[in-house]
């Protein structure tokens, strides 16, 4: 066995770990929950999840386990899949324990890195919708949900739809935002699923936040919609951009809807024949997607509008329209135009309001206090104006607060901010950072990032640490696709979800707890961690702090700690698990990482700055109780145990040699390591299993952990160790989930509203619905 010799500091005493364990906090439970939800978060703060232990945290748990089937319903409503369906939802990021949200945010959809982060209002919008909250005085006091719990393709609804108006007689062609039939259905309708969901969800974050909750910003018109659509589920009433009168003198046609660029979507309405009636007006067929990113759209499209307009009574007879929905305009409700109008006209109890106050929750108490909405831009459009445009932006949104500042509504800073709103001040459009008490313990700095910081690969691959284009090993990439668990869920679980069956939903790992979380964060030098500033330190541990019947210390082994935030839940980490099986150990084993960085280039370094942090941590496991066996997996490890424990070890070490292969070492290790655990079942199979979610955070999905290695870095050496692609297993993403009886029932009413209503039905083909 080769020793590393490099590594020259001094051993701490026990007593003197010891002494440094009894000047910490005492901690009330190992479930953290202190540390997440303290009012002044600390660098070891983090989100240890939902505490099943009480009523709010168990029903938490509960409704996001009931959490529809998003691209089901879609399929089956729309005839499209208007969802991403592999990454899953990701359905929050706030703190919750009680009273510790004082502003809501509601967005659209997630991005590519809040897939990644499986936490929404990461990259722009969050930091952006973070710095507002800091106007306010508010930092991890706020909470951020969206729309729409999955992302979606294209946006919600379509700009530039044709609306034919008649008004005294003379008809006109004119173009607006409008959200088609299906999808307002699925995203705003009360009857659907989706919007079920989402009530109880916002529904929760009030009831949870009574005391404290006193503002709900939304960003968007779906996030607009959405907050109409749960004023309304409680007996409230929102009107409309256009009143019914207005849009009776309306007609939509039926349109198809064509990438434009990007994430734009161009309505182009159908011929009589079903065929592209733009490319029948100009002779020719016709290019959406503009030439340039600068152009809001191509010049075939303005043309072909233009053309339009001049001659309605040419083309009238050549769209379809249906006639069709409860005003006979071919749509369901007037929202579909414009949206509703929260800051002008909502009524609760009869009264024209902008607070919430008076609306009757799930539980049949009342909101007894001024909780303010107020609607904002997206935040796509507010980042293409000028900062001081979007400053007044914002600004002049918020000018409808001020009769209720002066009837004494105020939010209280969070301890170490300023109310800069209360004060006066106007606001500035900026970024603000959001902090680790958002996050699992041991996530990464690339997983709480303020900007955009990944791109979409392919549909089952994200990459992140940075949106340029990064080369990933194309080969690796497939298999990684292909790699199979060591063993398929159930069939009642949502395999790109959370675990969701009452006999999962509760078990995960909450995190270390207070002592160890502090213990880890505050024994690495500040200095090392910003010297690593892409990833910082990140998956320290994986496993329990509470009497382990074994411990693993090891050196890193591939990525996939930046995803699920705990140490080898990669290949080697699965092996290990696969071993820890054989031997009867099961769960209860801790794995820490001689290092929470890459082990890369300046491994050595890393090494050397990071003396303190294994010998406390290490003491102060072995004075918390002994496990019967410690094995060191790999060379770095097996120095840094014999340094720090030797001789003096309370229990037997088995060093472990690694090779090339992420299963070297393992199973010819396993004869010695079997003669000190006391439950050894037999034969050690050398195989890999999948991670226990009792290693896992609430978060992660059911497929982390699983399949091998998810994630692998850039084959570009400038982008070695910087960039990170993320790979989602086929056998997760391709699922036939059978949908549950509740999304049944409210596909099949609002299925059946279109058919009543004499609409056509979500991809049903113009031909056949005239038939019909």
């Amino acid at each position: 066995m080769k020793w590393n010799t490099h590594l020259r500091r001094g051993i701490l005493s026990l007593s003197a770990v010891l002494l440094l364990i009894g000047c910490s906090r005492p901690v009330a439970t190992d479930r953290g929950r202190d540390v997440a939800s303290s009012d002044v978060p600390t660098k070891w703060s983090y989100d240890a999840g939902p505490d099943p232990k009480t009523a709010m945290g168990k029903e938490l748990i509960d409704i996001n386990s009931s959490i529809p089937h998003f691209p089901g319903i879609s399929e089956e409503v729309t005839g499209d899949q208007k969802f991403r369906p592999v990454y899953g939802p990701i359905v929050w990021r706030m703190r919750q324990a009680p009273n510790s949200v004082k502003i809501l945010f509601i967005g659209q959809d997630g991005t590519h890195i809040a897939e990644a982060a499986g936490r929404p209002a990461t990259a722009g919008f969050g930091g952006r919708a973070q710095d507002l909250a800091k106007y306010f005085g508010v930092g991890p006091s706020a909470a951020f949900i969206n729309a729409y719990a999955f992302t979606i393709k294209g946006q919600y609804g379509a700009f530039e739809t044709p609306i034919l108006s008649t008004k005294n007689g003379t008809k006109s062609i004119s173009f607006g935002p409008f959200v088609d039939n299906p999808l307002w259905l699925i995203s705003q309708d009360l009857d659907s699923p989706i919007v079920q969901w989402r009530n109880d969800l916002i529904d929760w974050i009030i009831r949870n936040n009574k005391d404290s909750l006193k503002m709900i910003v939304l960003f968007g018109g779906a996030s607009r919609d959405a907050a109409a659509a749960f004023v309304e589920s409680k007996g409230g009433e929102v009107g409309t951009r256009y009143s019914v009168e207005e849009v009776q003198d309306m007609q939509i046609p039926e349109v198809d809807l064509v990438n434009a660029g990007g994430n734009n979507e161009a309505p182009v309405p159908y011929s009589r024949d079903g065929k592209d009636l733009y490319a029948k007006i100009l002779g020719r067929t016709v290019k959406y997607q503009p030439a340039s990113m600068d152009e809001k759209k191509s010049d075939d499209l303005l043309a072909a509008q233009n053309a339009l307009k001049a001659d309605v009574s040419k083309w009238e007879s050549e769209m379809v329209f249906t006639r069709g929905g409860p005003h006979r305009n071919g749509i369901v409700h007037p929202a579909q135009l414009g949206g509703y109008d929260i800051d002008r006209k909502m009524k609760i109890s009869g009264r024209s309001t902008i607070s919430l106050r008076g609306l009757r929750l799930s539980n049949g108490s009342m909101i007894d206090r001024d909780l303010l909405v107020v609607q904002l831009p997206h935040p796509t459009a507010l980042s293409m104006m000028k900062p001081d445009q979007a400053s007044k932006e914002v600004g002049s949104n918020l000018t409808g607060f001020k009769p209720y500042v002066q009837a004494g509504w105020r939010i209280e800073p969070d301890a170490g901010f300023v109310n800069a709103f209360a004060q006066g001040k106007p606001y500035a459009y900026a970024r603000a950072d959001m902090g680790p008490e958002y996050y699992d313990f041991g996530a990464p700095a690339s997983r709480m990032v303020n900007v955009s910081s990944a791109s979409r690969l392919s549909p089952n691959v994200i990459v992140f640490g940075t949106r340029d284009r990064a080369r990933f090993n194309d080969a690796e990439i497939k298999a990684m696709t292909e790699a199979k668990p060591s063993k398929l869920p159930d069939m009642s679980e949502m395999w790109t979800a959370r675990p969701r069956s009452q006999a999962t939903r509760y078990t995960f790992d909450p995190g270390p707890g207070e002592k160890y979380a502090r213990l880890m964060k505050e024994n690495i030098p500040d200095s090392l961690i910003q010297s690593h500033d892409i990833n910082g330190d990140f998956g320290h541990y994986r496993g329990t702090f509470q009497r382990p019947r074994v411990l693993i210390v090891a050196d890193p082994h591939g990525y996939d700690d930046l995803i699920t935030a705990r140490a080898l839940t990669g290949t080697r980490g699965q092996y290990l698990h696969g071993l820890m099986q054989d031997l009867g150990v099961g769960d209860k084993y801790l794995v820490f990482k001689t290092a929470p960085f890459e082990k890369e280039a300046d491994w050595e370094q890393i090494v050397a700055a990071t003396n303190r942090y294994r010998e406390v941590v290490l003491k102060a496991l072995m004075a918390d109780g002994t496990p019967e066996l410690i094995i060191a997996d790999g060379e770095t490890a097996g120095d840094e145990v014999k340094r720090i424990l030797g001789s003096q070890a309370p229990c037997p070490i088995v060093y472990m040699n690694r090779g090339a292969k992420a299963d070297d070492g393992i199973v010819e290790a396993s004869r010695e390591i079997a003669q000190h655990v006391s439950s050894m079942n037999g034969r050690v199979s050398g195989k890999m299993a999948d991670i226990p979610r009792t290693h896992l955070s609430y978060y992660a999905r059911i497929w982390e952990g699983t399949s091998g290695d998810r994630v692998i870095t850039s084959i570009d050496p400038k982008y070695k160790g910087k960039a990170f692609a993320e790979v989602a297993p086929r056998w997760a993403f391709s699922q036939k989930f059978p949908l549950p009886a509740s999304d049944r029932q409210g596909i099949q009413k609002l299925i059946q509203k279109l058919e009543s209503q004499g609409l056509r039905k979500g991809g049903e083909p113009v031909t056949k619905f005239s038939d019909r």
